[in-house]
């Protein structure tokens, strides 16, 4: 009732303001929004995000390179109301959440590379050890809000698109880095060109032993060896966040077509807090997942109109060999339920490749009068097969290392779906300074049915400084081959019968440039039919659409150039979430986040950083006994130079600069959260040739 009640209000407030505003300005050119935010976002064009009908950000490779951070996720730490977390359901993960929307297993974001969609089938997260290097990224852009109008599923609460450098942004250089926990990386990034083809490539190759200061005082195995009188656990002990990656980002260019090809090839990656929430030191994952997309553009066939088409490929080949509880460890898998002993640890060898092929087209039309008309259409295939192999469960002689993989034994069978869509996006250029812009989009998936996302959204350009934003959207989720079809595993078991999550969201945003430049944005939405793992009364536990979820909240953004050399900006995010029903809080988002960075160009050749991150306090879930997890502050502090010596580059960087024992939230049977990465000190060098 009450979002009913602040969208009819919200459309009455466009409609008078449309008609206070229209007869005050004349008609002008201004950016073709649906372009920038359909594909034009991942192919270079520039955003002028004041005319975005949505609520952007922009972090570019010089803000990248000055804030000294490594990879996509720490460059986002500056984005307001994005918080990185790891997953307490599997080794830790990463997570991307925005605006407190997330839940155990799934992020809601949406993310993509150079408009490829980069989200695991298996879960809908990203694929695990999702790792991207700064010296590869162009730019960085966040929608924070409801995005499936334009990009369909996963764009629930926010879309993060990387672009990457191409042939047109390299600078072309070799770089090395060393920091702490002999933790390296060498880059190469260089472009050539032959008659009309332009070609671009860059090299990353980056390892770590891990930061083994990380230290869980006690685990799942704890509990078990307290249980049935065993003395196997590893706890106290370091997590295990060891790595090794490769990552190659290429295109050629061609006239109107553009090829790009981006891979990750990761070995010996830790198993952090292990499969089973038991420490384990010995367990590996490697993971390699490429993405390979062609795009086309033609202005010429027909008057007036854009086609932008394009095809993708993608494909994660992942396997984990975990030993999920550890030597020693007895367990009730014996004969009726009898303790068995492992004398080699409970060992799950599992793995899945997933592979999707997608193929869309837009018509983007500008011969109507103050209309720009985009119409879309897409399909997109994606499948999956598993392997499994264990010494423990279902199909399984205890003890006895066993493949099950292809047999009814699997913790997934193979599995595959389709989806086709149709959108149509018009933007209605009111007035010089106004401009309405409406969409919907139809998807159909043949394993769960259809669904149909809309938006709505006005900016008003008060003047040269000033430009106000109302929207209004819906987007969705669509179940995971895992939330559908797990099974084997009595407390984590899929179900055919969940639908999509929805979320309806508001927003009000303000964008001032003078003299301090601010952007202000306030949201509400109430999602839907969110997915979790809920106890059924045979014991078991499954996925169901069981919560729905209420949130509102504020952001803002502050710039101001103190003086020539000295620049000083920063965000406060600030949200309330909780359970439709409970009313109890939204476990685990931040309630509060505060971003400060202050930028010193001492002299043309050196360059001062400081950054002050407050991440706020977290609530617990309703079953959780512990006290919310307080809240922690982070200083990372960079200094760098351009030209110490001829086309060579210094920096160095301290991530976490007085060691703040940062915490993120775990599950209760690791009782003392996640410790996450102590201070942390690099340099590197780059020549530039």
């Amino acid at each position: 009732m009450i979002f009913k009640t602040t969208r009819n209000f919200l459309s009455l407030w466009l409609l008078v303001f449309s008609y206070q505003a229209y007869a005050d300005f004349n008609d002008e050119n201004l950016l073709a929004l649906l372009e920038l935010m359909e594909t034009d976002i991942a192919t270079g064009t520039s955003l002028e995000q004041r005319y975005t009908p949505a609520v952007t950000s922009v972090v570019s490779a010089d803000d990248i390179q000055r804030s000294g951070a490594r990879t996509l996720f720490e460059a986002l730490e500056q984005v307001p109301g994005l918080h990185v977390y790891p997953s307490k359901n599997f080794v830790m993960k990463p997570g991307v959440s925005i605006r407190g929307v997330q839940t155990v297993f799934n992020s809601q974001v949406l993310i993509l590379i150079d408009g490829v969609r980069q989200n695991s089938a298996l879960n809908g997260s990203p694929v695990l050890h999702f790792m991207m290097p700064t010296s590869s990224i162009q730019r960085i852009e966040v929608i924070r809000g409801p995005g499936s109008a334009l990009y369909g599923a996963d764009a629930f609460s926010g879309v993060i698109n990387v672009v990457t450098k191409k042939y047109v942004h390299i600078e072309e250089e070799f770089g090395i880095r060393y920091g702490s926990f002999n933790t390296q990386e060498s880059w190469l990034n260089t472009r050539g060109e032959t008659g009309d083809v332009k070609m671009g490539l860059t090299l990353s190759l980056m390892k770590s032993d891990g930061d083994k200061s990380r230290v869980i005082e006690n685990d799942r195995q704890t509990l078990f060896d307290g249980l049935f009188g065993t003395n196997a656990s590893l706890a106290p002990g370091a997590i295990n966040s060891e790595y090794q990656t490769l990552y190659v980002s290429a295109d050629a260019s061609y006239k109107n077509y553009e090829l790009n090809f981006t891979s990750q090839n990761s070995q010996n990656i830790g198993t952090h807090d292990g499969a089973g929430r038991s420490l384990d030191p010995t367990g590996k994952i490697s993971r390699m997942n490429m993405a390979l997309d062609l795009k086309h553009s033609n202005r010429t066939l027909f008057n007036d109109t854009l086609i932008k088409s394009s095809m993708a490929y993608t494909y994660s080949d992942g396997l984990g060999d975990y030993v999920t509880f550890p030597p020693g460890a007895s367990l009730p898998f014996g004969a009726g339920g009898t303790l068995f002993t492992f004398p080699d640890g409970a060992i799950i060898k599992a793995g899945a490749k997933e592979s999707s092929y997608q193929v869309k087209t837009n018509l983007i039309y500008k011969g109507a009068n103050k209309h720009t008309i985009n119409v879309g259409l897409g399909l997109r295939y994606e499948k999956l097969s598993t392997t499994d192999e264990r010494n423990f469960g279902a199909g399984v002689i205890t003890g006895t290392l066993t493949d099950v993989t292809g047999s009814e034994f699997t913790f997934l069978p193979d599995e595959s779906r389709t989806n086709v869509y149709a959108l149509l996006q018009d933007e209605y250029v009111m007035s010089r300074r106004l401009r309405f812009t409406s969409g919907i989009r139809y998807d159909h998936y043949n394993d769960f049915g259809s669904t149909v996302n809309p938006r709505l959204a006005l900016v008003w350009q008060k003047n040269e400084d000033l430009t106000f934003k109302a929207m209004y959207g819906r987007a969705f989720r669509a179940p995971s081959f895992g939330e559908l079809y797990f099974r084997n595993n009595p407390v984590n078991l899929g179900n055919v019968n969940v639908q999509p999550e929805t979320i309806d969201t508001v927003e009000v945003a303000m964008d001032y440039r003078a003299p301090v430049y601010t952007k202000l944005n306030i949201f509400y939405y109430q999602a839907k039919d969110l997915i979790d793992s809920v106890p059924n009364i045979d014991g078991t536990v499954s996925a169901q659409n069981n919560t729905d979820q209420n949130g509102y909240g504020l952001e803002i953004e502050l710039e101001y150039q103190i003086y020539a050399q000295l620049l000083l900006s920063g965000n406060y995010a600030y949200q309330k979430s909780e359970n439709a029903d409970t009313k109890q809080p939204v476990a685990d988002a931040p309630v509060q986040q505060l971003f400060v960075q202050l930028q010193y160009q001492i002299n043309t050749d050196w360059g001062f950083n400081a950054q002050y991150n407050y991440i706020g306090e977290r609530k617990r879930s309703v079953n959780d006994p512990r006290p919310a997890l307080q809240a922690d502050s982070l200083v990372n502090l960079t200094l760098q130079s351009r030209n110490i010596w001829k086309n060579v580059d210094v920096l160095v960087s301290v991530r976490n600069a007085f060691n703040q024992d940062y915490r993120e939230p775990s599950l209760s049977v690791i009782s003392n959260d996640y410790p996450m990465r102590s201070r942390y000190i690099f340099g590197e060098v780059r020549y530039r040739f």
